[in-house]
C-alpha cells in the first residue's frame, strides 16, 4: 500500500508539472501568509525577506507580482510609503481549498485501501 503521503506529494507534483505557475515556493509563501492573515498579524514585505526562506528581495519581489497578477494576493501600501502588506486573496484561498482536496483524495484513496486490506 502506497504512503499516504507520498501519494498526496505524487498529486502535488503532478500539479506543479501540469501547470508551470505553480511551485512550491508559491505553495509554501501563500501557506505562510494565509496563516498570518488569520492571526490578524500584518505581513510586510520585509518581514519575508528578513525570514529568510522566501529567497532575496529580487526573487521574493518577483515571485509576489506573479502572485498579484493571478489575484492570489493583494499588495497595499502599509502605515508609511517604505512599508508593504500583503494579504491573501480570494484566488489564494481558492488554491489553498485545491490544496486540501488534494490532501483530501489521498486520505480516502489510503482509507479506501485499508477497507480493502481488511476486508480480504
Amino acid at each position: 500500500m502506497k504512503n499516504t503521503f507520498v501519494n498526496f506529494t505524487n498529486r502535488v507534483q503532478q500539479l506543479y508539472a501540469t501547470h508551470p505557475a505553480e511551485s512550491v515556493e508559491v505553495d509554501a509563501l501563500l501557506t505562510h501568509l494565509h496563516e498570518q492573515n488569520q492571526s490578524g498579524v500584518p505581513v510586510c514585505i520585509t518581514d519575508l525577506v528578513r525570514a529568510d526562506r522566501f529567497g532575496t528581495l529580487p526573487t521574493l519581489s518577483k515571485r509576489l507580482h506573479e502572485m498579484e497578477a493571478r489575484g492570489l494576493i493583494r499588495v497595499t501600501p502599509g502605515a508609511d510609503r517604505r512599508t508593504r502588506l500583503v494579504t491573501v486573496d480570494q484566488a489564494g484561498l481558492q488554491l489553498l481549498d485545491e490544496r486540501a482536496a488534494l490532501l483530501r483524495d489521498a486520505l480516502e484513496a489510503a482509507g479506501r485501501k485499508l477497507e480493502s486490506a481488511s476486508t480480504h
